[in-house]
C-alpha cells in the first residue's frame, strides 16, 4: 500500500514535469538521447553514480553509471537501462534526497500495522523491529547501508537519518518525562554520550563524511529502540 501510494505520487510528479508517457517505455543506452536521459542523468549525478553533465547524451560515463546502479539493485550490469529499472533509479533519487518524503501512510494507518514499541531480534543486534514510530527512520538505515550505494547518497541517507532519530529520541524522552523525572536526568547522559560520540567519529572519519554520518545513525538508531522498548513494551506506561 505504501509502496503504490510512492508509485502514485512519483508518476504524478512526472506527469507535472512534463514527462512523455512513451519516453517511459524506451531501454535507454549508448547514443540514446533527450530529455529522458537528461533526466536520469541528473538522477545519477545526484546520487553521486555520475560525474558529468546532464547533457542529454547517452555517452560512455553515463553508461558506466548506469551500470553501476544496476550493480546496487543486483540485476545485470550491461549499462541499457530497462522502464522498471528507471523506475527504480527514480524511487532510489526519491528516497535519497527526501523529495517524496511524508507521502507515506498516517500515524493511523502505521499504528494499524506495526507493534507500539520497537523491539530487537534474533542473536544479531542490528536486527529491529521498528515500531509504528520509527518506521521512516527504520527504512533510511536500511537504505543508508545499501550495497554499492555511492558515498554521496550514503551521506545524505545517514544526516537524515541522524537528524530523525535525534527528534524521534527527544519525543521518547518528553514522553517518559510525563510520568517520571528520572526522564530529565537521563536525557542529560544520553546528550553528554551523543556529544562525546559526535565528536569522536566526526575526528575519526572527517566531519559530514559518509562513514561517519553512517556510524551516527547507528548509535542513534540503538538509543532510540533501546529507549522505545523500554517505555512502549517492557514498561508501559499508558
Amino acid at each position: 500500500m505504501k509502496r503504490m501510494k510512492h508509485w502514485i505520487a512519483a508518476l504524478t510528479v512526472l506527469c507535472l514535469l512534463a514527462v512523455p508517457l512513451t519516453a517511459l517505455t524506451e531501454t535507454l543506452k549508448r547514443n540514446s538521447s533527450g530529455k529522458a536521459v537528461a533526466e536520469i542523468q541528473q538522477w545519477l549525478i545526484d546520487l553521486g553514480y555520475l560525474n558529468d553533465a546532464a547533457d542529454g547524451k547517452f555517452g560512455r560515463k553515463t553508461e558506466a553509471a548506469v551500470k553501476a546502479f544496476q550493480k546496487t539493485i543486483g540485476v545485470k550490469q550491461n549499462g541499457r537501462l530497462t522502464d522498471s529499472q528507471r523506475e527504480q533509479l527514480m524511487f532510489l533519487y526519491y528516497d535519497v534526497t527526501g523529495a517524496m518524503e511524508g507521502d507515506g501512510l498516517d500515524p493511523e494507518e502505521l499504528k494499524e500495522m506495526y507493534p507500539d514499541g520497537c523491539s530487537r531480534t534474533g542473536d544479531d543486534a542490528g536486527q529491529v523491529d521498528y515500531c509504528w514510530r520509527h518506521q521512516e527512520a527504520g527504512h533510511l538505515m536500511a537504505l543508508m547501508l545499501k550495497p554499492g550505494l555511492p558515498d554521496k547518497a550514503a551521506a545524505q541517507v545517514a544526516a537524515r537519518a541522524v537528524d530523525l532519530w535525534l527528534k524521534n529520541i527527544y519525543a521518547l524522552y518528553d514522553e517518559w518525562g510525563e510520568t517520571s523525572d528520572v526522564a530529565f536526568d537521563q536525557l542529560d547522559l544520553f546528550e553528554e554520550a551523543w556529544a562525546e560520540v559526535e565528536t569522536d567519529l566526526n575526528s575519526a572519519y572527517g566531519p559530514g563524511s559518509a562513514a561517519a554520518l553512517k556510524e551516527m545513525a547507528s548509535w542513534l538508531e540503538g538509543c532510540c529502540t533501546d529507549r522505545c522498548f523500554d517505555l512502549h513494551t517492557a514498561e508501559p506506561n499508558r
